[in-house]
């Protein structure tokens, strides 16, 4: 039976090597790559992975492990997660947390009688001790997803949320808006202030500063209907005593609340966006289903599902070379009808400030 000794032998490597070529490991350069697999094509090798399951004491199973999948940046994410690890020879095994700490424990420990050999985890907001459950307990080796707190012993893999903050500000400033206002996510939620703080920033930086009246805050779970926050927000925006002004354009941190307020505008006879531009977040599905359709700021989920995985499996197979690597995936502005250049005050009759309408 031809082995990866063998493997390594013709092709005058290693044989972790080989096993780095063979789970795909962006470790190896093209050329000692092309050669490995030249050697496993001339001698016919075959992994067999019960085999190596026995002899590895490995399953060739992952689990991830996500609040939801409503929410369709996690689905889209668990689906590229799972294309990619069929691709490297790995099951997949989902589990849904829905924010609770107690699902989430649970099924941790499930998933290690399981036998997985390793866990991609979006944990339950900010009340989470499951990076310390994993780290001292149970001993999976595993890869966080939009975790937005930094753990010395584990990789994270996210959108950089502070510069997608920077975008969305940057964007609606060189479309000649002032009076612009957000829709931010839970308060209990990490990235949340990442996202805010970068959009403030940017926006104190062309000397505007937003008042808590002009920040509005949303869940962005379907359960607790984050689209009937973005009407509710609309509402916020335009009803309050306290409000200045309208807003000329307003970013939502999440693509469903954006379509909300969409309908929100809507409904309100508010033309979009020739009154008021809508900048989204995530680049759902929905966004280009919408009317009109939505600008935002996308989320690269393929680039971050193929991250995950490769540090994953060198965690998992590699386990004394690996280190715990930050990885911030630059997000992207993708333009759509939803935004457009501001109207001036001369032409825009809605404008008013309370008591001189």
């Amino acid at each position: 039976m031809i082995t990866q000794k063998d493997v390594a032998r013709l092709a005058g490597v290693s044989i972790s090597t080989v096993s780095r070529v063979l789970n795909k490991s962006a470790l190896v350069d093209k050329e000692t790559k092309i050669t490995v697999e030249s050697a496993i094509k001339e001698l016919d090798y075959k992994p067999n992975l019960v085999a190596y399951g026995l002899r590895a004491q490995k399953s060739k199973l992952i689990g991830i492990l996500m609040p939801e999948l409503d929410h369709n940046a996690y689905g889209q994410f668990t689906q590229r997660i799972e294309e990619i690890s069929l691709s490297r020879g790995y099951g997949l095994l989902v589990g849904l947390h829905h924010n609770e700490c107690e699902t989430e424990k649970r099924l941790i420990d499930e998933f290690q009688r399981r036998n997985i050999d390793g866990l991609i985890l979006s944990p339950v907001v900010n009340s989470s001790d499951s990076t310390h459950h994993l780290q001292n307990c149970i001993h999976v080796p595993a890869v966080l997803f939009q975790n937005g707190r930094s753990c010395e012993t584990m990789s994270n893999v996210e959108i950089d949320n502070y510069q997608a903050g920077r975008i969305a500000a940057e964007y609606l400033l060189s479309l000649g808006h002032k009076q612009i206002f957000c829709t931010a996510g839970p308060a209990d939620i990490t990235f949340t202030h990442t996202r805010l703080q970068g959009f403030l920033e940017r926006l104190r930086e062309a000397g505007i500063r937003l008042g808590q009246n002009q920040i509005f805050s949303c869940e962005f779970n379907y359960q607790k209907a984050n689209y009937l926050n973005g009407i509710e927000a609309v509402a916020a925006f335009f009803d309050s005593k306290n409000s200045q002004a309208r807003p000329t354009a307003i970013w939502a941190h999440n693509d469903n609340v954006a379509a909300g307020i969409i309908r929100g505008l809507h409904l309100r006879n508010i033309r979009i966006p020739e009154e008021v531009s809508v900048v989204g977040m995530d680049n759902m599905s929905i966004t280009e289903m919408l009317y009109p359709s939505l600008t935002t700021i996308g989320q690269p989920f393929a680039a971050m599902a193929e991250k995950a995985v490769e540090l994953l499996l060198e965690n998992i197979n590699f386990p004394d070379e690996s280190i715990a690597e930050e990885v911030l995936v630059p997000p992207k502005l993708i333009i759509r009808e939803s935004s457009g250049i501001c109207s001036t005050p001369s032409s825009h009759p809605d404008t008013f400030i309370p008591g001189h309408r």
